[in-house]
């Protein structure tokens, strides 16, 4: 036996004492086969009604005012995992309360073992997936793609997100509302207050929003929901949703925000006898949020100020391709998805993505360059939805030159259609203070989606740059099949070599990609076993300009994962690399012209993270050498 299958054998042997205890409390299957879940009759079925009260509600995370015991609970939670389809062991029971300013939620947990109640993340934004947990999905426009989550822990953190797109999750977004919660020897309560301004809806007398509840309970790796859904969807699919009623001559007010600030100090410099010299530093500027319509919201800023804004993950890079950053600017994350082109929200990662909102007061370093001011208008009107961005930023003078004061617009229109399809249209311009400097990128966008599992997407754009003027396109056409075992997909992208988004994102320009996907994870749901995993994906990629072959890359994945999360997984990857010229990885390290070939294996295993103790290892070898890596964690 070689060294390397020695390591490999010592991490999978170590994964599987660990996840030993936990797979003998796996839950039981079954008793026997069930019927197919109706998911489109239950949704129908699932209305939950929200009551008026007078009396005032003290968030305490009790539940004990009057207004409670008037309220009708939604219950009947069926599990998403480990067994779709089948009735939740623990019940919730979920009442709904209004007033004239807030939507309370008031949500009682039972849990038979309520000492293994586990909480693992105290984070706001917590990772939800290794703690017990609760969420609520409110669609208050009741457009069947568009909605807002929020989630809480049985220590009280807080987790909110925007969704668009009947799919995306926005988990930069924050919303202003609270919880309080509780424990007891039955579990636990949580007590929501969310205020109509943070939600978006009609001006309607009478109120129909869409609904759904999930809840995690972590001993049981168990995911349940009020309105089940298919397992390749997650609670975000607002398509899916039952609906929450009852509401009746409420207002979301005036929808109004004011932010300014006011920044001042001073520098004082020289020593002993020397003249003295103060520097003063202040800064003065306003940020302004106000709701047009119910559904459509202006945002306006003078002399930005993005003091707070968290940092960046740091990267290394030590591929010849950009990195993306999402963007972490509250300016410009409200209703970020309307911005979203093609298949992408604009927000993740890809090969292309035409409007990025980091190119407007940011450096290709990250360094700020002042906005001098701005408004952005987005949201929806009618079966639209839309985006209009305009924004100034200040002439900078740095240590590699000076960057000149820009404008930027940024158009976005797209047409809802049927269920869950669209077609739109895009468009970005920038331009400076210097003459012929200026580039503009336009272009439209299509998805359809059929039998709510087939789906095809398809874009194309183009870009105007004075100095380039030759290939100047990009195209794409995709199509998936996507069910809860079985996924194939297959891709076409084309970036030519002078298509130039200067407003985007590119990943890698000059190209011709062609790429398939298939993967299928047959479910068992036996005492132990959850699903297998078998997939393989081939990527196949030219240079636009010469049609000649730069990378291919073929790879086949087989794995297990567990009733209680835990999972094995292999890999084996196959990759020809074609540079055509020199890559500088460091300055002191260059990697000269050639054709580059080589073969990786990857094995790696976890444990469940919801335990006290829980770990992840994995070996990685193949013609570059081998590395591994070993984690434990303790809650």
């Amino acid at each position: 036996m070689t060294s390397h299958m020695k390591a490999l054998l010592r991490v999978v042997m170590l994964c599987a004492v660990t996840a030993a205890p936990s797979l003998a409390q796996a839950p039981p299957p079954p008793a026997q086969e069930t019927e197919p879940v109706d998911y489109e009759t239950i949704r129908f079925e699932k209305d939950a009604v929200a009551v008026r009260t007078s009396g005032e509600i003290i968030l305490d995370g009790l539940l004990d005012e009057p207004g409670w015991k008037l309220a009708i609970p939604a219950t009947d939670f069926i599990q998403r995992q480990p067994f779709p389809g089948e009735p939740s062991p623990e019940r919730s029971e979920v009442y709904f309360l209004y007033d004239d300013e807030n939507l309370y939620v008031g949500w009682i947990n039972f849990d038979s073992q309520a000492d293994q109640i586990r909480v693992n993340d105290l984070r706001e934004d917590f990772a939800f997936r290794g703690t017990d947990s609760i969420g609520i999905v409110i669609d208050s426009l009741h457009d069947l793609r568009s909605g807002f989550l929020f989630g809480t822990s049985p220590a009280g953190a807080k987790r909110d997100s925007q969704i668009s797109n009947d799919s995306s999750f926005n988990d930069d977004w924050d919303g202003n509302w609270d919880v309080k919660v509780t424990r007891n020897g039955d579990g636990w309560i949580a007590e929501f207050a969310i205020p109509f301004a943070t939600l978006r809806f009609s001006g309607s007398p009478t109120q129909e929003w869409g609904l759904n509840l999930n809840r995690r309970i972590m001993r049981l790796n168990e995911e349940s929901m009020w309105t089940p859904l298919p397992v390749r969807y997650s609670v975000n699919r607002m398509s899916l949703a039952g609906t929450l009623s009852g509401l009746e001559n409420i207002r979301q007010g005036r929808n109004l925000t004011v932010t300014p600030y006011v920044t001042a100090g001073f520098t004082e410099s020289g020593a002993n006898m020397s003249p003295r010299e103060i520097d003063n530093d202040r800064d003065v500027g306003v940020d302004l949020k106000y709701g047009l319509t119910p559904s459509l919201t202006l945002d306006a800023t003078y002399n930005t100020d993005f003091a707070q804004v968290e940092v960046d993950q740091q990267q290394v890079n030590l591929s010849r391709f950009g990195l993306f950053f999402p963007e972490k600017r509250d300016f410009f994350l409200e209703n970020s998805g309307t911005f979203g082109f093609g298949s992408g929200n604009g927000r993740s990662a890809g090969p292309l993505v035409p409007f990025f909102s980091r190119r407007i007061g940011l450096s290709d370093e990250g360094t700020p360059i002042r906005i001098l001011g701005g408004a952005r208008v987005s949201g929806k009107i009618g079966r639209y939805d839309v985006g209009v961005l305009a924004m100034k930023t200040d002439e900078q003078v740095g240590q590699t030159g000076t960057t000149p004061s820009n404008n930027y617009f940024v158009g976005r229109i797209k047409r809802n259609l049927l269920a869950n399809s669209w077609v739109g249209a895009l468009t970005t311009h920038r331009d400076s203070t210097i003459d012929g400097d200026t580039n503009r990128v336009y272009g439209a966008d299509a998805r359809f989606q059929f039998f709510d599992r087939l789906t095809f997407d398809t874009y194309i754009l183009a870009s105007d740059t004075p100095d380039r003027r030759g290939g100047n396109q990009a195209r794409q056409f995709a199509t998936t099949w996507r069910d809860d075992e079985l996924q194939v997909s297959a891709q076409y992208l084309s970036i030519q070599p002078d298509f130039n988004p200067e407003v985007g994102f590119v990943r890698r320009r000059d190209m011709t990609q062609y790429s398939g996907d298939f993967a299928w994870n047959p479910r068992v749901n036996g005492e132990s076993i959850r699903n297998y995993r078998f997939e393989t994906g081939l990527v196949y990629t030219r240079a636009a300009s010469t049609g000649e072959l730069e990378t291919r890359e073929h790879q086949i994945t087989t794995g297990i994962q567990f009733q209680n999360n835990s999972s094995i997984t292999f890999l084996t990857r196959e990759t020809f690399d074609r540079l055509t010229a020199p890559f500088n990885i460091r300055p002191t390290i260059t990697i000269p012209v050639g054709d580059y070939k080589y073969r990786e294996y990857s094995a790696s295993a976890s444990t469940d993270t919801s335990r006290m103790i829980s770990g992840s290892g994995s070996l990685d070898w193949g013609n570059s050498g081998m590395a591994t890596g070993l984690r434990l964690a303790a809650a």
